[in-house]
């Protein structure tokens, strides 16, 4: 069986893992230049900075025997533990998914226009590059990206699964001069100035030599200054950060925005079907059942990617 899919996000390549351990061809698709959606790095100047996910901890049996692997391997590591372990990239949280993406086959700088299904059934994708044809695919995107990849075909999905929405986040990156101090770990994400979300000291972190600081917004505030100015908002990022933390010297700045950060709602399933098609949906915002959590994070996109390949074996030839 020959499987697309489209996202190469931590969901993504965790699918394509399990598919190919099955026996099946599997092709990624992703529109950036790195694996890894939200499990972001950036380098600037000899350092590097997390932007996306901070860190990730573990409840469930199944995540939590991959971690003790990828531990063995050091790809991971504990930054710190209150009261239960926060997990991070040995260098960087990108360095995680690049190390799981190791040996499969990755289609970077792509943008999928469009999906469409053949009169044989088989799934024509369409990218800004070529044309691939697959027998099953799995959309990994944030929601509003897949709907709009589906066109018609969006109309056999579920309304309630199409009125689920994101909010966006800005993340400015500070590199600063002399020993900055955030906190007792490298974080600060309680009692903050109004607007910020965190603050993480990457060089606390572990990730990086260099003083490079993350600073994350919050949700209402992100969403009101999303069409501003990028100058603008950097500014007022740098404002309530140096309000926050006080005499720091910064020497270059820069502002990374996600629009879709995080889901206001979940799905309380792990993927969907798209009707009877074989076109599966998945990622972080759908949550098996009995998730304790209720909220998207790294485990529900893990366990997302998991499940919907089980999923398709199971369902082969139905």
């Amino acid at each position: 069986m020959k499987i697309g899919i489209i996202g190469a996000g931590l969901s993504g390549i965790i699918a394509a893992r399990e598919l190919i351990r099955r026996g099946h061809t599997v092709e990624l698709t992703e529109k950036s230049q790195s694996v890894g959606g939200r499990l972001a790095t950036r380098r600037i100047g000899d350092g590097r900075a997390d932007h996306g996910a901070v860190y990730f901890t573990v409840r469930g049996e199944a995540l939590k025997r991959e971690v003790q692997s990828w531990m063995s391997a050091n790809w991971v590591r504990v930054w710190y533990a209150d009261p239960y372990p926060r997990y991070v990239g040995t260098d960087g949280m990108n360095g995680l998914a690049k190390h799981l993406a190791e040996g499969l086959t990755v289609h970077l700088n792509e943008h999928v226009e469009h999906v469409h299904i053949e009169e044989d059934s088989t799934i024509s994708v369409k990218t800004d590059v070529t044309r691939r044809s697959y027998d099953q695919i799995v959309m990994t995107a944030p929601l509003p990206q897949s709907f709009e990849l589906l066109g018609s075909l969006v109309d056999q999905v579920t309304p309630s699964l199409r009125r689920l929405v994101y909010a966006p986040t800005f993340v400015g990156l500070f590199e600063c001069t002399g020993d900055v101090q955030i906190g007792e770990d490298g974080i600060l994400d309680h009692d903050l100035t109004p607007g910020l979300l965190k603050v993480i000291n990457n060089q606390q972190k572990g990730i990086t030599a260099t003083s490079l600081i993350s600073v994350y917004m919050e949700e209402a505030w992100s969403e009101e200054w999303y069409e501003r100015p990028e100058e603008e908002t950097l500014a007022e990022v740098e404002r309530l950060f140096r309000e926050e933390v006080r005499d720091i010297d910064i020497v270059s700045r820069q502002l990374k925005r996600w629009r879709y950060a995080q889901a206001k709602d979940v799905w309380h399933e792990p993927f969907y079907r798209v009707s009877h098609q074989p076109i599966y949906l998945a990622g972080d915002i759908f949550l098996e059942a009995d998730d304790p959590s209720g909220r998207t994070r790294f485990e529900s996109a893990y366990l997302s990617g998991l499940r919907v390949a089980e999923a398709i074996e199971k369902n082969i030839g139905r």
